[in-house]
């Protein structure tokens, strides 16, 4: 059964949800889902802080609600039973997106995610999203293993990636936010600038060779659209340098990866 809510909608109240919901939560996301919108989003980078990369694939499950789905009837996903969610893996010989998250979580090990909503419909979306908890109301599940779906269920902490089922760990929102804290200390993320040129040298790297060719343009147009936001205030150089890195890689992160790219910053 469909959720009744879009892949689109759900990446967006994921991400505007964290910034929402910041005043509680261990952790900010300074990176809002486009660059209009960056200049009402209110966030703010320290650059004398860590900042740890998230990249996230979102995807929408089907909820399954019969005993005859293969997951249940094959016996093989201990714990598991229905209702259950549903994702479906992007095929190799339709696209690359699969291959391309696990080369970028080969760079940032525990930091790359598919991340699916455990929400069943419509009402409970918009509930959730008024709520502010569309990102707690999620898993998180490395990329793994080749597979053609994943099957999940909130409370259960073990997902299993099929067509053959094999178990993988899902983690919660909690989750990461402890492993975001240990992370802070990691010499690699210690300095937001520093963090920041890496990210976006690793994810030019994985990029197509047109989008490459672009990354000049690209930074122009977020340095462009910082210069109207700021409408003329002063930041520190090595700030703006910063947030252009961020800003570029997340823009190449999301048209040519299929990913979204967000950073954590200590609170």
């Amino acid at each position: 059964m469909k959720v009744g809510f879009t892949e689109f909608s759900f990446g967006y109240a994921f991400t505007e949800n964290l910034i929402r919901s910041s005043s509680a939560a261990p952790v900010g996301a300074p990176v809002f889902p486009n660059l209009i919108q960056e200049g009402h989003s209110g966030f703010d980078i320290r650059i004398n802080f860590p900042g740890v990369p998230l990249f996230f694939q979102y995807k929408l499950p089907e909820l399954m609600k019969r005993g005859t789905a293969f997951e249940i009837a094959s016996g093989h996903c201990p714990g598991l039973s229905i209702p259950f969610f549903r994702i479906a893996m992007m095929r190799r010989d339709v696209s690359r997106q699969h291959e391309l998250l696990l080369r970028l979580e080969a760079r940032y090990p525990s930091n790359v995610f598919y991340a699916a909503p455990c929400i069943a419909n419509i009402s409970d979306f918009d509930r959730s999203y008024n709520g502010a908890t569309v990102a707690r109301q999620s898993i998180f599940v490395s990329p793994g293993d080749k597979a053609y779906s994943l099957a999940y269920k909130p409370g259960l902490a073990t997902g299993y990636f099929c067509s053959k089922p094999k178990p993988t760990k899902v983690q919660t929102f909690d989750d990461l936010a402890a492993l975001f804290k240990e992370q802070f200390a990691e010499k690699r993320f210690a300095e937001v600038g520093e963090a920041a040129r890496e990210m976006r040298e690793n994810v030019l790297e994985l990029a197509s060779p047109s989008m490459r060719q672009a990354e000049q343009l690209i930074a122009e147009r977020v340095g462009a659209r910082r210069i109207q936001i700021l409408d003329g205030a002063a930041r520190p150089p090595e700030e703006e340098r910063a947030v252009t890195d961020i800003l570029g890689a997340r823009e190449i992160a999301r048209v040519d990866l299929g990913v979204d790219l967000l950073v954590a910053q200590p609170r």
